[in-house]
């Protein structure tokens, strides 16, 4: 029995772009999580929720291989994600 289990091959470990095209898909899903929670809640803004959703967002972009330096990734995403917060206490209020 152990030769038929040492014939079997070994699975092969992950090459470097499939290590890096999980890594993309995990910050991916993390940016979509964050993102789904709720950035304004009984009229007001949950700031910490906002940050977490932009850094999760400017991690996915500098994974894909952005060139744009951090501070620029962090404050686009910063302000899309203010965008979205202000649209939703908005709703929320009406």
């Amino acid at each position: 029995m152990r030769d038929i289990r040492n014939d079997r091959s070994a699975p092969a470990a992950p090459g470097f772009l499939a290590a890096r095209s999980l890594e993309i898909a995990h910050l991916d899903r993390l940016a979509r999580e964050v993102a789904a929670v709720p950035f304004a809640v009984l009229g007001s803004y949950d700031r910490s929720a906002i940050m977490k959703a932009a850094v999760a967002s400017a991690r996915a972009q500098k994974a894909k291989g952005s060139k744009t330096s951090w501070s620029q990734l962090v404050g686009f995403a910063l302000k899309t994600i203010w965008r979205h917060a202000k649209a939703q206490r908005a709703l929320a209020m009406n």
